[in-house]
Formats: C-alpha cells, sequence, structure tokens
C-alpha cells in the first residue's frame, strides 16, 4: 500500500512539472532522470535491458494546424552493446530533419563522434563534406589502400590522404621505398589532378586531366639536398636521371675554368687532350697557343693578334694584305732601281732593298704577308730587268747580224 501510494505521488509530481512550464530541479545535485526496463516477471522482477534498446527519447514538439503537436527535434539513447550487472555502453543521438527525423549526430560510450553516422570510426567521424572557417588543429588521417592505383576519375574537389604500396602502381616511380604516403590534390573545374608519392629515398610527382581514366604521364622526382652532391662553383649536371653533381665546369663569377676548378685567367682551359671546333671560332682580342708564350722562347709583340709557340701546318695560308698586292711595279710612273745601284745597296747593307735583314727577321719574326709582298715586288722587277735586258740582248743580235752580213760581202769583193 505504501508503495503504490509512493509511485502515485511520484506519477502526480511528474505530471505537474510536465504541465508547469518553468518548472525545475533543484538541490546540491539535481538530476532528471528517465529509466527503462523491459518489463516485469513475477519471479525474476523487472526484466534488463538489452542490446540495441531504445533507451528513452526527448523530443521538442509544436502544435500545428492540422490537430497535431509535430517533432522538430530529438534526442535518444540506444545500448549500443552487450548489458553486463555493471552497466552497458550506449550512444546519444542529436535526430532532427523534416518531414522524418534522422540522426545527425552520435556519441558513442567511448566518446567519439559521428556527423552523418551512426557508427563513427574516429573520435571525429564525419560522412561529408567539411567547412572550417577558423584554424585547424589535430591530425590527418591516412587511409590504408594498400595497392589499389585508384584513376583521376576517381578523385572529385577534394584533397585526399593514403598509404600506398610501391607494387601497387601501374606505372611506379623510380624508386626503392615498399610503401609510402600518398597525396592527391584534386581542385575541379578545368585544373589537372596532381599526386604526390612520399618515399624513403624522396618525393615524386605526376599530374593528369581531372577525370581521366588513368594516370598516363609519367612519375618526376623531386629533387632535395639528398640528391645533390656538388663542390662550390663547379656547374652542376645530372650524374643519373634523378641527382645531380660536379660538371667539368669551374664558375666563380669572375673566373671560368673548363678541367680545372683554379682558373689562372678569365677563361682558363686544361684539356689533357684535344680540342675539336666542327663550327667557326671568334677571338676578338689576342689569341696564344703553348705554353711559354710571353716568358723564356717566345716574346709576343704587341698588336698581334696570334702567337703560336711551335710549329704551324695548314693546307692552305691565305693572308689578307693592306695594302694591295704589288703590281704597281708594271705601272708606267714607277721607277726602277738600276742594277748597279741595286748591287751597292747589297753591298752596303748584304741584304735585297725593301727587304728586313736577318736581325729584323730574328728580333720581330717573320712577316708572311709583308716579306711575300716584298718578294713579289723583287721578282716584278727582276722580271722587268730581264725584259730590258733581252730588249738589248735581241738589239745586239741583229746589231751582230748586220755586222756579219758587211764582213762577208767585203771578204769576196763586194
Amino acid at each position: 500500500m505504501k508503495t503504490n501510494l509512493l509511485y502515485a505521488i511520484l506519477f502526480l509530481a511528474a505530471l505537474a512539472l510536465q504541465q508547469e512550464s518553468n518548472a525545475q530541479i533543484t538541490g546540491q545535485n539535481p538530476l532528471m532522470a528517465t529509466n527503462k526496463n523491459n518489463g516485469y516477471d513475477p519471479i525474476l522482477g523487472k526484466l534488463p535491458v538489452e542490446q540495441d534498446d531504445l533507451l528513452g527519447r526527448y523530443q521538442i514538439r509544436g502544435w500545428v494546424a492540422d490537430g497535431f503537436y509535430h517533432a522538430g527535434a530529438e534526442i535518444r539513447s540506444i545500448v549500443t552493446g552487450p548489458v553486463q550487472p555493471g552497466g552497458f555502453p550506449a550512444n546519444l543521438q542529436l535526430r532532427t530533419g523534416f518531414p522524418d527525423l534522422a540522426t545527425r549526430i552520435a556519441i558513442t560510450a567511448e566518446g567519439r563522434v559521428g556527423v552523418g553516422t551512426v557508427d563513427p570510426g574516429f573520435d571525429l567521424d564525419v560522412a561529408g563534406n567539411t567547412h572550417t572557417s577558423g584554424n585547424f588543429f589535430g591530425r590527418i588521417h591516412f587511409d590504408d589502400n594498400g595497392s589499389a592505383d585508384a584513376a583521376p576519375g576517381a578523385y572529385t574537389d577534394e584533397a585526399y590522404f593514403e598509404r600506398h604500396a610501391l607494387a601497387g602502381f601501374a606505372t611506379a616511380p623510380a624508386s626503392t621505398t615498399v610503401d609510402g604516403g600518398l597525396f592527391t590534390l584534386a581542385p575541379g573545374g578545368a585544373s589537372q589532378d596532381h599526386q604526390l608519392f612520399f618515399a624513403d629515398d624522396g618525393l615524386f610527382h605526376r599530374r593528369e586531366a581531372a577525370g581521366a581514366g588513368s594516370w598516363g604521364n609519367p612519375w618526376e622526382k623531386l629533387l632535395s639536398s639528398g640528391d645533390i652532391n656538388g663542390t662550390p662553383n663547379m656547374v652542376a649536371k645530372f650524374t643519373a636521371p634523378s641527382s645531380l653533381g660536379d660538371s667539368h665546369i669551374y664558375d666563380d663569377g669572375t673566373r671560368i675554368g673548363l678541367h680545372t676548378s683554379s682558373p689562372d685567367i678569365n677563361f682558363d682551359v686544361d684539356i689533357k687532350g684535344d680540342t675539336k671546333a666542327d663550327g667557326s671560332l671568334t677571338v676578338t682580342g689576342s689569341a696564344f697557343v703553348g705554353s711559354a708564350l710571353g716568358v723564356g722562347t717566345i716574346s709576343v709583340p704587341s698588336g698581334f693578334k696570334l702567337a703560336v709557340d711551335g710549329n704551324v701546318i695548314c693546307e692552305e695560308l691565305r693572308v689578307l694584305l693592306s695594302p694591295s698586292w704589288p703590281d704597281y711595279v708594271f705601272g708606267a710612273d714607277y721607277q726602277l732601281m738600276p742594277l748597279d745601284e741595286v748591287e751597292k745597296a747589297i753591298a752596303t747593307h748584304g741584304h735585297l732593298p725593301g727587304i728586313p735583314s736577318a736581325r729584323e727577321i730574328e728580333s720581330e719574326g717573320l712577316p708572311v704577308g709583308a716579306i711575300t709582298a716584298g718578294q713579289q715586288e723583287k721578282i716584278e722587277e727582276a722580271f722587268l730587268h730581264l725584259i730590258e735586258m733581252n730588249k738589248q740582248l735581241q738589239a745586239l743580235q741583229k746589231e751582230n747580224a748586220r755586222l756579219k752580213e758587211r764582213l762577208e760581202k767585203l771578204e769576196h769583193g763586194e
């Protein structure tokens, strides 16, 4: 009897709280609870709840013109695990929707929060798109997709992180890793899709048109400091398809050296072998060939463009003279030096007039163009002397013939 009376009092109190819009539960440790059981057995008493039982619901309703209260939102809890003597795991669901309510947010007994899913696999599991207007703090999950080489068309307007096996790519990057991190960026629109593969031995990149059925472009390695092994001021070259090292060119911003890292002059070539130039070679300054130029055996006169310490051989040597070739010797106004004066000049100076002496050649070198022109001048002068002597010889021959004819006539008494 007392028990039934107590139940009646509690029932009336609950009705009073429901009718009172400003009802409150007060006290040092206020508690408002709903209790769920699965009925009453005369022997066992109250029957316990079971897994998947709905523990209770709290709906927020509103009166509408059809004469009914309709729910706009609901909070409910469902038993999610085995029921044990000490309790059971359950979740908390927030449901909204129109016309039917659907679970939007679920909080599990482990504290995981699911948005759009009642079974979150992570501390925060969102089934759908997310947006953050402020800062993001936390970790990014990598899906373990193993060896699935998904085509660009599988990624739509997203950034996607995966763990990927190197052997799983249809065309694998030139890497020695086994597993690596794969990042796919698919901005959408007219942009291309990009992938970065984070391997043990570097970072690799490939790209393809968005929506393509496969990745056609090859992987390219992004060079890092680990792929570069060089010496300061040495120009780099590819020592392998994806690594850089020293070439044979040195450049410190002032001096350039070929096959030398310590050039003595602005451009220093130290090649132990032959050098070939198939095209033209233009030198605007002076050119020096040999090892003792300007020192010791050869003293390079100023004003010369090419100096060679050694022999020179060629199939043809052409010299462009300035002034012109000495055809002036055959001019009508040319003053030909008489042979007796030539004889006196030779006796006095020991060389032909207009030709450098042996001492000059020894000290200044042999000017090929000038000496050739001078020799041609002497040859032409010699021919003029020969022509004049031939004329005199012919005149003497004629005079000798006349004298011989007169002598024969005198001998015959004519």
